[in-house]
């Protein structure tokens, strides 16, 4: 993307220089331990509409509006589809939450489909179960009713995935809590955030 000796500007009043290809300059490197970022960056060129001499500008930082950033958020978790969070897992976890979470693709016991007859579907957050809070968080909310898993199940694990079917598709995110037995006549009503942070 950037090229050596190419000026960027950012939002906050500074210059930097790039001095390798495709890189951020290290005064733009990301700080140890600070959360990741989005950024965008534009440039533009006169172009000689007679001779065909263009002078390109430097690199700016664009900023990202609130509108932006739901969107964001939205896109990657919140609509159905193939490669979004929106179908849930529920089950159970034989390993409780620790570091190595991080590098599992799928809930290591038990995953229950929504219909305990032998169906195999996972449940699917629909963007009406969605909303978001303040610029960075976006709440999802599902309730299984007492036919979606009819038969008294141990549950202490969900998982998101972009995969409708039980046993298909990697799991973009596990989160673990109490084991509980649900019952026959139980509902089920479960709230996962996202939380972005700037």
């Amino acid at each position: 993307m950037f090229k050596p000796g190419e000026i960027i500007r950012t939002h906050d009043g500074k210059s930097h220089r790039a001095t390798r290809s495709g890189r951020f300059p290290r005064s733009m490197a990301k700080k140890p331990g600070e959360m990741p970022r989005i950024r965008g960056f534009v440039r533009g060129a006169l172009v000689d509409c007679l001779t065909g001499e263009e002078r390109v500008g430097d690199w700016h930082e664009n900023v990202i509006t609130t509108y932006g950033h739901g969107m964001v958020i939205k896109n990657f978790v919140g609509l159905a589809g193939s490669s979004y969070a929106s179908f849930w897992g529920l089950g159970y976890q034989t390993e409780a939450q620790s570091s190595n979470f991080s590098t599992m693709s799928k809930i290591d016991s038990t995953e229950w489909a929504t219909a305990s007859t032998g169906g195999a579907a996972r449940a699917t957050v629909s963007a009406g179960s969605q909303t978001l809070s303040g610029t960075w968080t976006l709440s999802q909310s599902f309730q299984y009713v007492s036919t979606a898993i009819s038969n008294a199940v141990t549950v202490n694990c969900v998982a998101q995935y972009g995969h409708s079917s039980v046993g298909s598709g990697t799991a973009m995110s596990l989160a673990t809590f109490a084991s509980s037995t649900k019952g026959t006549t139980q509902a089920l009503n479960i709230t996962y955030n996202w939380v972005f942070s700037t």
